[in-house]
């Protein structure tokens, strides 16, 4: 699947967020997330794969991800993106991700930065 991540993106500019993904060279291992699965409104599973570093394809295709997945990603320094579906049916980077931890000690997903825009929250259910 080719041009599968829209490559003129706002965060990919100079000055945007994505800091582990600015600057060369870019991380070896990138995962986006395409859908989310929600559990008294917080995520409990993410549909998930990795993609190839040029954001051109796939090198995993999205599969159902238990948290404790996504979480030892993470922890490992995988970088982790939400990612949107445009009108032209490719795919435009989003937030990265991080590891969000809940007063009573669950472990969540939040977004790296706070910048208004999409949330993990407006991804598609599944």
């Amino acid at each position: 699947m080719c041009c599968m991540v829209e490559k003129c993106m706002e965060s990919w500019r100079p000055g945007a967020p994505h800091a582990a993904l600015l600057g060369a060279p870019l991380p070896t291992v990138v995962y986006g997330i395409t859908a989310v699965r929600l559990e008294a409104g917080q995520v409990s599973e993410v549909m998930m794969g990795m993609i190839d570093p040029s954001l051109e394809h796939w090198d995993l295709r999205p599969a159902p991800t238990r948290m404790v997945e996504v979480v030892d990603r993470l922890v490992e320094g995988d970088t982790v993106v939400i990612l949107f579906r445009t009108e032209r049916g490719t795919l435009q980077l989003g937030s990265e991700v991080m590891v969000d931890v809940l007063p009573e000690g669950v472990e969540t997903l939040a977004l790296a930065d706070d910048r208004p825009g999409r949330r993990l929250t407006d991804l598609p259910r599944f």
